[in-house]
């Protein structure tokens, strides 16, 4: 499943709005679920380009192919998202 204009348009919408990046995360699985998230530390993307970024929030566009994940440039080639912020881990 690859990433659509709608999948965008609410992750710049949760990015800009949710007061946490942790309640962004958790509004996006109750939203999709069927669209895997994950969060992570910044400094573990420090050489990739985030996709979006808004405020330090940075979103990057991921495929998962089982146990590996990507970073894409491209919406269409993704199928989950990475959210990061500095100090942030995924707590799930």
């Amino acid at each position: 499943m690859a990433l659509t204009v709608k999948h965008i348009s609410a992750i710049t919408e949760l990015i800009l709005t949710e007061p946490t990046l942790s309640e962004a995360a958790a509004k996006w699985r109750k939203r999709f679920p069927d669209v895997r998230l994950m969060r992570i530390n910044a400094s573990e993307l420090r050489h990739e380009n985030p996709a979006l970024e808004f405020g330090g929030r940075r979103v990057y566009f991921a495929i998962s192919t089982g146990a590996c994940v990507s970073i894409t440039a491209q919406a269409c080639e993704a199928n989950m998202l990475i959210f990061s912020e500095d100090q942030i881990y995924d707590e799930e």
